[in-house]
């Protein structure tokens, strides 16, 4: 088992919870307590070469809505880091979760969730939400831009100041919105709010200038943009040696 130190999630819980409390329309929608990372006890390698930047945790388990810390250590939650999850073979092309999608691509072959996260782990990989407490999407399918920008400030900012990444991959679009409110990124991405519409030669030019990459997000409903996903893994694999 790799031995990691965690980040401290007070601070992000209270930031979760002053917005709560702003917002009584997302009742029962956002859970602001409620953060899986620290259930699950994510913790960084002491290297971060390279992180990924996803969306939000998963607001069920086995088809059932996540209420408390003990529902984010069940076997059928599929959060990333939840070493306890029961995956099924991934059959295809991003026909996975979000964990088993990410271990096929970068070729990953551990026997367990468990394994394929030290493997993870090891090759000085991590992964964050842009929102990191439970977001019901279920109930509210679209994440507020208000939520975003408040998690890329005080959240997913502070995230990056202390592991400093050498390298950072965004995936899907609500990554791309946090991390363009962001510096440095913030000027190089101005305007772009679709990953898939950002040209090639800024895409490039993120990545050289930035150490940025763009991706879709890696799920089923992206298989469209597969040759592109792939393409940039193969990229990743080779950052994160």
């Amino acid at each position: 088992m790799i031995v990691r130190q965690s980040l401290p999630s007070a601070g992000v819980r209270e930031a979760y919870l002053r917005y709560a409390r702003d917002r009584p329309d997302l009742a029962g929608v956002l859970l602001p307590a409620l953060l899986p990372h620290e259930v699950c006890g994510a913790v960084p390698p002491r290297r971060v070469k390279v992180l990924f930047v996803a969306e939000s945790p998963p607001w069920a388990a086995g088809g059932r809505e996540v209420a408390g810390p003990a529902d984010c250590a069940d076997p059928r939650y599929p959060y990333f880091w939840n070493d306890r999850y029961e995956a099924r073979p991934v059959r295809g092309p991003l026909s996975g979760g979000l964990a088993e999608n990410l271990f096929c691509l970068l070729g990953l072959t551990g026997r367990s969730r468990r394994e394929n996260l030290d493997l993870f782990s090891g090759r000085g990989c991590y992964l964050v939400d842009t929102i990191q407490c439970v977001f019901r999407k279920n109930r509210r399918p679209a994440i507020p831009s208000d939520l975003v920008r408040l998690s890329a400030r005080e959240v997913l900012g502070r995230d990056l100041a202390a592991l400093a990444p050498e390298y950072v991959v965004a995936l899907g679009n609500t990554a791309l919105a946090g991390l363009r409110r962001l510096e440095p990124y913030a000027g190089a991405l101005a305007g772009a709010e679709q990953v898939t519409a950002i040209p090639d030669a800024l895409r490039d030019a993120l990545l050289e200038e930035h150490h940025l990459l763009c991706l879709p997000y890696p799920g089923g409903r992206n298989r469209r943009y597969l040759d592109r996903i792939a393409s940039g893994f193969d990229l990743v694999g080779d950052l994160a040696t």
